[in-house]
């Protein structure tokens, strides 16, 4: 990736620039969602094994058992897919996570309003970096959209960043010089 793709603000550097090495296909939001799909479809399976007598049960069956295999398989594998295509870049005033798999998406935080960024390890150098401790809902929100309009906060997350410790190091000290950049001085 280079500065080229990335929509800089009048004055703005990149400190940071890379894309996802390692896109998981399942994250701590799954805990809930792969139980519950596999109940789904298990439930969807024995109502319509003992009631499939019309064409409008038929119907039913297979649209609720798409349904259920989308939960358990589609939303991860769009997600790999999205992270395929997402790109992150740091400048000095913000973390943007942009992502083109339809249209492209792009979210943005000012570093100044971010709390410290705070590593989970991945495999080899790997790691996932969020800004300040996300619990599994938050987590959950960010990946699959919960909340809408101006009412939702989506974290910017930076999901599968390779040599994860040196990044954040970069990413502490651009968060701590943007906020002393906004702090007034006496």
């Amino acid at each position: 990736m280079h500065e080229g793709q990335i929509d800089l603000l009048p004055g703005e550097r990149v400190i940071w620039a890379g894309q996802p090495v390692r896109r998981p296909l399942f994250n701590p939001g799954d805990r809930f969602n792969v139980p519950f799909g596999l109940l789904w479809l298990g439930g969807v399976t024995l109502f319509f094994f003992y009631h499939h007598d019309t064409a409008f049960q038929l119907a039913a069956w297979v649209v609720l058992t798409v349904a259920g295999v989308f939960h358990l398989v589609g939303r991860p594998l769009i997600r790999c897919l999205r992270l395929a295509s997402t790109t992150y870049a740091v400048t000095d005033g913000r973390v943007i996570a942009t992502s083109s798999l339809v249209g492209r998406k792009e979210e943005s935080a000012l570093l100044a309003e971010l709390d410290d960024p705070v590593v989970t390890p991945g495999p080899g150098k790997t790691g996932t970096i969020t800004f300040g401790r996300l619990g599994v809902l938050a987590w959950a929100s960010a990946n699959f959209g919960a909340g809408s309009g101006k009412d939702r906060k989506v974290p910017v997350i930076l999901v599968g960043v390779s040599e994860v410790g040196k990044v954040r190091e970069k990413l502490a000290k651009a968060v701590d010089e943007a906020r002393a950049r906004q702090t007034p001085e006496d």
